[in-house]
């Protein structure tokens, strides 16, 4: 990947991992956990877009 990409990529994981870590009630020293849980959805959707979850533009 290029940087770019690897911006966009890490720019969306963390957006979701923030999403995470609210549903989850905004816990303290987790954010290792909502990063992992980010980053393999976001595996998932580049491995299969049509099965992974998607993610979605608005909270």
């Amino acid at each position: 990947m290029d940087g770019r990409k690897d911006d966009e990529r890490d720019a969306r994981i963390a957006e979701r991992a923030y999403q995470l870590w609210e549903e989850d009630g905004r816990p303290e020293g987790l954010a290792e956990e909502h990063w992992m849980r980010a980053e393999r959805e976001s595996r998932d959707v580049d491995a299969d877009p049509a099965e992974a979850i998607a993610f979605p533009d608005e909270p």
